[in-house]
């Protein structure tokens, strides 16, 4: 750091190692957001349309930018997360309502992330059922949880997502991509197969309904519980390294993103061959790439669904502690209780089912489908209210870009309901 004299008091000007080295809560985010889910999504997208869907994952980072950044000023302007403000500007229950349903998607989703895992681990070990690896998933994810603080796990997440952008980047340049092709038909902005609901599900994979939540909680418990250095920092030089937190979060995830979909879009779509699963994307490669491919997609996806199941234990019980107003303690026996939670109902769901069943994951994408909207709506009310925010309200040009984004949710919950009944 360097330093400068400002009304008398030496100051410590932060450079760009500084930033650098802060980054945290966003990537953490990101870790979260590409699971097995975005990974079996954006897989599926590229080997039936090619790289026609790359526009919109472009877009749905902006979108995403869009639908946190006002986290960012609540927490570091005004010290609250998006649950103290919804506590303060509504009735107390509703953020005990959201945390709820958040909670309850969360079970059934861990299930899924965890099963994403054990299937990669399987790709190495086949030896093993993938409900023991399953399990072993679990338990090594809990004990992570519980022991760990966020600081190490955000350094341990960084490990994960390099990991993750390595593996699928690599494999991405080994498919050969035509780089002529990628920029006409990625920025063609076609619609793929002409179906809008193609787009809104690619946002979807982007666009996790907790995300804003879940920032602004990790966000609180960096700038007013963490490491003395930075509680100590500046109002501004705060909200400085949350962007660009933010920023290279977003950057990383369009980077996993299109590395998956250039991948698929290379190798699958010329051929014709369909992909049903993440798991299934690595098998694929592997007799037309040859097994390094099988090897490198399957340590990305093993980053990816590992990675989302275990910060999902670390986020549960911060956003519980918030929605309800109590002292966030992570050591207290509610928030254990909650990360433990986290991680034994999947186990049971694994053990009595062998996966997660359709009906349980449909009721959880109705739960998502239903909150989208509603989080969307409750973060613009918030950031719009001048008695929560002062003088760091939203702009109108803001006001404008996020009621907007608000309509784009309802779309994506409309098509969450259709796809569920059809």
């Amino acid at each position: 750091m360097s330093e400068k004299k400002a009304d008398g008091i030496l100051e410590k000007k932060r450079t760009f190692k500084d930033y650098f080295m802060s980054i945290g809560p966003a990537i953490i985010i990101a870790a979260v957001v590409i699971g097995p889910g975005s990974v079996t999504t954006l897989s599926t997208m590229g080997a039936a349309y090619g790289y026609d869907p790359l526009w919109v994952i472009v877009f749905a980072c902006f979108a995403s930018y869009l639908y946190q950044e006002p986290a960012i000023r609540l927490v570091c302007e005004r010290q609250m997360s998006v649950m103290d403000a919804a506590r303060k500007k509504y009735n107390p229950a509703v953020p005990k309502f959201l945390f709820i349903l958040l909670y309850l998607g969360t079970l059934v989703f861990q299930a899924s992330n965890f099963i994403g895992a054990a299937m990669s681990m399987n790709y190495f070990v086949p030896g093993l059922s993938i409900v023991t690896w399953t399990n072993i998933m679990i338990i090594s994810a809990l004990a992570m949880a519980l022991m760990s603080k966020q600081d190490l796990l955000e350094n341990f997440t960084k490990v994960l997502v390099g990991l993750m952008v390595v593996s699928f980047v690599i494999t991405a340049f080994s498919s050969g991509p035509s780089v002529c092709d990628l920029i006409k038909d990625g920025f063609s902005f076609r619609i793929p197969g002409g179906n809008w609901f193609l787009v809104i599900a690619l946002l979807g994979t982007t666009m996790v309904p907790d995300i804003p939540v879940s920032l602004s909680a990790l966000l609180k418990g960096k700038f007013m519980y963490g490491r003395p250095e930075e509680v100590n920092l500046p109002t501004l030089e705060k909200k400085k390294s949350a962007v660009f937190d933010l920023l290279v979060s977003l950057t990383v995830t369009a980077m996993i993103s299109i590395a998956i979909l250039v991948c698929s879009g290379s190798v699958l779509h010329p051929l014709g061959i369909q992909v049903k699963s993440a798991s299934d994307m690595a098998r694929q490669l592997t007799p037309l790439l040859g097994r390094y491919a099988g090897i490198l997609f399957s340590l990305g996806l093993w980053g990816a669904a590992f990675s989302s199941g275990l910060f999902r234990m670390l986020l549960m019980p911060m956003i519980f502690n918030q929605a309800w107003g109590y002292e966030e303690d992570l050591k207290a026996a509610r928030s254990r209780i909650i990360s433990i939670g986290a991680g034994v109902v999947p186990m049971i769901i694994v053990f009595v089912f062998g996966s997660a069943p359709i009906w349980l994951v449909l009721s959880a994408q109705a739960i998502n489908g239903m909150m989208l909207p509603a989080i969307c709506f409750i973060v613009w009310r918030i950031s719009a209210d001048k008695d929560i925010m002062g003088d760091k309200v939203n702009t109108s040009l803001r006001n404008i870009l996020l009621a907007g984004l608000f309509v784009i949710t309802l779309f994506l919950s409309l098509r969450t309901f259709l796809s569920i009944i059809s």
